[in-house]
């Protein structure tokens, strides 16, 4: 029972990813007929004592995950004990086959005199991402409604759920020991208020403006606590991960624990091959060292030598897009691929492309975006149409058609609730194929292609005391 009552106010801890993970560790209970009982009654009280809309959608998508990965049955309870309903708690209980027993009471459209205050404005970009105000200000501009307001007058309205401590404390006290040039994995009660007010704004514009329910669904998609095909990922670390020293030196020794890297993944998945790996290595106090690899195909007769071919590459690695995705369900655990056509991610001059590109931001989950877009690399074949990335045993598998072409696993390698700003995130991150089935050529007329991987090590430097990491990027390529 300590263990649980622990687990419960993990629920309410600011670290993103510790958040994340209660929330697998709780639907594993509620998935086991020894603790389910307890389980499923302590997150029943917990779920009644929630202020924000954003917090009772956290603790629903504890039974959604334990339905969805362990074959749970949710209580009519569940509706029940709602306090605070919002459209995407209402989804929720949906796909667990379930109802809102509680009417959205109080809705109340912003008064004419209302002013945004100045601490909605203060903590856009800082407390919690631009994207909700971003969201509202677009909808604003298409419909000429007071979206923003009424967003503001809801961020003022619950201001009162937690009157002894609105924002929740500092969340730089934790960093600021450290010097400058970090970034925190924060998702504190600032957060969720304004998340909160988010979920309002959809209700009122739903109840008293007209917008379509499935208008409404979609927008409430972007305040989702975890992406449905990304919440039953678990972190697993290989045994083959780099040694801390690996990735000294020059070049031509950075280029060697590249192909060393390669090959102890073949070990360890023989018949398979490292499609995309991105991780740090080193993370201490004055250095670190993130290492991301990526594998490409080359057609014959491109106009770029062999060994200026990293230099050419720099500005696709930074400005490359991402990999569009789709649903069928709001919460389906399936995300569809739509294979980019060889034109679209290949480069004229080179003839080269990538056979991995980061995942789009569609259902993005706000207490995992430790992964986004750096450590979310996906299958990027031209010519196989569309492509299936769903959970299975804690890893994601790509289907193509019903083959299992690649599965993706990602591990912890940070520190915790902050990591350099220059890093994609404090976790890593691997994709490998299953078997050789997807080197297929976009262009049948294409005889030679050969294969090779673009790397990117970029090492962090602190001489000391509290100023900023001085950061150097070094590429390369390794053909194989």
């Amino acid at each position: 029972m300590d263990d649980l009552r622990i687990l419960v106010a993990r629920l309410g801890w600011p670290s993103t990813a510790a958040r994340w993970w209660t929330m697998q560790e709780l639907a594993a209970r509620l998935g086991a007929p020894a603790s389910k009982v307890a389980t499923e009654a302590a997150l029943i009280e917990f779920l009644g004592t929630r202020k924000l809309e954003a917090e009772v959608v956290e603790a629903l998508f504890v039974f959604w995950m334990a339905a969805q990965a362990h074959g749970y049955e949710a209580s009519p309870k569940l509706a029940e004990s709602i306090p605070k309903t919002s459209v995407l708690s209402e989804l929720v209980l949906e796909s667990l086959g379930l109802w809102a027993d509680t009417p959205d009471e109080g809705l109340e459209e912003v008064p004419e005199d209302f002013e945004i205050p100045q601490d909605f404005n203060g903590v856009q970009g800082a407390d919690l991402p631009r994207m909700f105000r971003i969201s509202m200000t677009e909808l604003e501009a298409a419909t000429r409604l007071p979206f923003v307001r009424q967003m503001a007058f809801e961020w003022s309205m619950n201001k009162g759920a937690y009157p002894e401590a609105p924002f929740q404390g500092d969340p730089w006290h934790f960093s600021r020991p450290l010097g400058d040039g970090f970034s925190g994995q924060i998702s504190s009660r600032t957060a969720l208020r304004m998340i909160s007010a988010y979920h309002r704004t959809l209700a009122v514009a739903e109840e008293f403006w007209g917008m379509p329910p499935d208008k409404a669904e979609d927008q409430a998609l972007l305040a989702l606590p975890v992406h449905p095909t990304l919440a039953l990922l678990r972190p697993r670390r290989p045994a083959w991960l780099p040694g801390r020293t690996d990735f000294d030196g020059d070049d031509k020794a950075i280029g060697e624990a590249v192909r060393s890297l390669i090959d102890q993944v073949q070990l360890d998945r023989p018949g398979d091959e490292l499609m995309a790996f991105s991780s740090p290595v080193v993370m201490s106090m004055d250095r670190c060292v993130e290492v991301s690899v990526v594998r490409w195909a080359q057609a014959a007769g491109g106009s770029v030598a062999d060994e200026g071919l990293a230099e050419h590459l720099k500005d696709l690695w930074r400005t490359g897009g991402l990999l569009a995705s789709d649903f069928q369900e709001a919460l389906g655990t399936t995300t569809v691929l739509e294979s980019p056509a060889h034109q679209a991610i290949a480069d004229r001059e080179s003839r080269v492309w990538p056979l991995a590109k980061p995942l789009d931001f569609e259902r993005l989950g706000y207490l995992q975006h430790d992964l986004y877009p750096g450590r979310l690399f996906l299958p990027a074949i031209p010519g196989r149409g569309q492509l299936e990335v769903t959970p299975r045993d804690g890893v994601l598998e790509v289907k193509s058609g019903s083959d299992v072409i690649a599965d993706l696993r990602y591990w912890n390698s940070g520190w915790g609730p902050v990591r350099p700003m220059q890093f994609d995130g404090n976790c890593g991150m691997a994709l490998i194929s299953r078997g050789t089935a997807y080197r297929t050529s976009p262009d049948e007329a294409v005889q030679e292609v050969r294969s090779f991987y673009f790397w990117r090590v970029r090492t962090l430097h602190k001489k000391g005391g509290f100023s900023g990491f001085e950061e150097k990027l070094t590429y390369g390529v390794t053909f194989v």
